[in-house]
């Protein structure tokens, strides 16, 4: 082979193999990134994480999704300091409590353009709760949802003589009462009225004041009314629950979520107050508990919270495209379908909750029947600082329940407090 011929072969080989190199590193220079902020890496697994990493990154080449977990507790804080200090990821998972603060703070972006670029099925298939705005607009996509229902202990129940869970106030009272029994330290319920989190209102009180036929806030006038007779009916029944029947654990004070699922799962706690990420949680404390979930019992009428996780885009996102991208496909049917079926999480679209395989989860049901009932609220998303207003109201059921004031007076002062801070936020 002449030298001629020789180099110009070795020239395309070296231009070949520089083509072939080159091709990925171009790749991956056009390909954008997505810092994903949120807690669920710990709660769900990394397996699960890497799943949903892949899933996304193969229907979307050009993202590189980076999930950046940090803990649940303490996440709320963290993220104002992350914004004040210009370093927000650009997706933030959020609890329900927190849009509306995090929308003024300016830490999140409005999506309603984006929102009504897609399909109408897309965003009809959210749940209404999940619909509420903020000022008129649309902050979040949930990527989870529930409601809190009534887990019961059907080998307890069945020891007491009882069939089934209580229906009503007054057989709630009934069944608690037989199925309290200290010297064999078996109660019937764990009361939660610890400081931190503040999200313990979400199962023992909150619920009950809807159930006894009070409004929460008046969407009207956008002021709190919770300290209405039927409101005070109803937390007046609660503390004769808790001091005259002392049908719970003791120590309601400083009880919070850890202690009230450690205590079901035990087996010696027959009811708790508790969200479809419950199930969960007592299978990993407990595979071998028996228990049940029923719809919350009825007082006037039928009541509970709703929460969920939702995802925002932050201001500070560094492509917010890209950030939408992620936001629309993890919420969209392929997004919440991988995510409930991966973490047992309850659905945040009705097209996926519809679906064969979900109906054959038994235990979610009771969550389906209860978010169907008049009075499922989700009132956080529509408190300006719910993280401190769930701190007042705790403080004053904590007031009535030890005697310091009455039912009326602590709701009074709960009341006036909230609305302080809704007159503050117009």
């Amino acid at each position: 082979m002449d030298q001629h011929r020789r180099s110009s072969l070795l020239t395309l080989a070296a231009m070949a193999f520089a083509s072939a190199i080159s091709l990925p590193t171009l790749a991956l220079a056009q390909q954008k990134e997505v810092r994903w902020g949120q807690w669920k890496g710990t709660e769900v697994g990394e397996k699960f994480m890497g799943e949903l990493k892949a899933a996304f990154e193969k229907d979307h080449p050009d993202i590189k999704l980076t999930p950046v977990d940090s803990p649940f507790t303490g996440f709320h804080d963290r993220a104002i300091v992350l914004h004040q200090a210009k370093k927000l990821p650009d997706v933030l998972l959020v609890q329900v409590d927190w849009v509306a603060e995090f929308a003024d703070l300016g830490m999140i972006e409005p999506l309603d353009a984006r929102i009504a670029k897609e399909p109408k099925e897309f965003f009809a298939n959210i749940p209404e709760t999940f619909h509420a705005k903020w000022k008129g607009k649309q902050y979040y996509l949930p990527i989870e949802s529930g409601a809190v229902a009534l887990f019961w202990n059907t080998d307890r129940f069945k020891e007491a003589g009882l069939s089934g869970p209580p229906k009503t106030w007054d057989e709630f009272a009934e069944y608690a009462r037989k199925l309290t029994n200290p010297d064999k330290r078996q109660f019937a319920v764990t009361g939660t009225l610890q400081a931190e989190p503040p999200t313990n209102m979400t199962y023992d009180i909150y619920p009950l004041l809807l159930q006894g036929g009070a409004t929460i806030m008046d969407p009207a006038t956008n002021k709190a009314v919770f300290n209405s007779p039927e409101g005070v009916a109803a937390i007046e029944w609660y503390i004769e629950r808790m001091n005259k029947d002392k049908v719970s654990v003791p120590g309601v004070l400083s009880n919070g979520e850890k202690e009230k699922r450690a205590n079901f799962a035990s087996g010696n706690v027959a009811m708790m107050f508790e969200g479809p990420w419950g199930v969960a949680i007592q299978k990993q404390l407990n595979p071998n508990l028996n228990y049940d979930i029923a719809p919350l019992p009825k007082g006037k009428s039928t009541g509970t919270m709703v929460r969920g996780s939702l995802n925002t885009i932050s201001s500070q996102a560094q492509d917010k495209d890209a950030a939408w991208t992620f936001v629309k496909w993890l919420s969209g049917p392929k997004g919440i379908e991988m995510w409930a079926k991966g973490t047992g999480g309850f659905p945040a679209r009705t097209d996926v909750a519809n679906q064969d395989w979900f109906k054959e989860r038994k235990l979610f049901q009771a969550f389906v029947t209860q978010m169907a009932q008049p009075n499922a609220q989700s009132p956080f998303l529509s408190m300006p600082n719910a993280v401190q207003m769930n701190k007042v109201m705790t403080t004053e059921i904590q007031n009535a329940v030890q005697g310091k004031k009455t039912a009326k007076q602590a709701l009074d002062d709960a009341a006036a407090e909230w609305n302080k801070v809704l007159a503050a936020a117009k």
